[in-house]
């Protein structure tokens, strides 16, 4: 992952933290099921990821890694922080902090790292994941690609498009996607 990409999902993550009304909304559980939906969103809407980051099946659903990850590394976790010693991962963990199992900005999100169109999925995101509880959370976002990948032995990353399809993209657009996706796996 680029610094430019760090950067973006340091927004991303200050931007759910600055938004999110409640308590619960500044938990890691909330703050990486409000990434994931609010990527799934844009996935299927725009037609392209809102930012780049592997989606893992987890026990508890799908997990934008390196933000999860970044979390794990503000509560304390030495281990996953050993892991990313040679990039910007700081970047992220730097401008939050971990108390009484809650997070909290320390920094505003720097708004140029988010698109409008970014700002509308984290929005609706927000709103659809803080008024769910638990079990509504895991009902609705245990789909077929997280039973596909969690079960997989191997590689348990999730596909964009097939989290797109769940998303409700419109089927005509599912080629442009696709186009989408390979053009960005040949850039990187």
């Amino acid at each position: 992952m680029n610094r430019e990409e760090t950067l973006t999902l340091k927004a991303v993550v200050l931007y759910i933290l600055k938004n999110g009304k409640t308590r619960a909304s500044h938990t890691v559980y909330y703050i990486v099921k409000t990434a994931f939906v609010a990527q799934q969103k844009h996935l299927a809407k725009y037609l392209c990821p809102l930012f780049e980051d592997n989606i893992m099946a987890l026990q508890f659903g799908p997990v934008p890694s390196n933000i999860y990850d970044a979390l794990k590394i503000a509560r304390g976790d030495a281990k996953t922080m050993n892991f990313h010693t040679n990039d910007d991962l700081h970047l992220i963990y730097d401008s939050i902090s971990f108390n009484d199992e809650v997070f909290t900005a320390v920094e505003e999100p720097d708004m140029t790292y988010l698109s409008p169109s970014a700002i509308e999925c984290l929005d609706e995101a927000i709103k659809t994941v803080s008024s769910m509880t638990f079990d509504e959370i895991v009902n609705t976002t245990h789909g077929n690609e997280w039973t596909r990948a969690f079960k997989n032995q191997g590689d348990k990353n999730m596909s964009y498009l097939a989290i797109a399809k769940e998303g409700g993209i419109d089927e005509l657009s599912i080629p442009y996607l696709k186009e989408n996706l390979e053009f960005d796996r040949l850039l990187n």
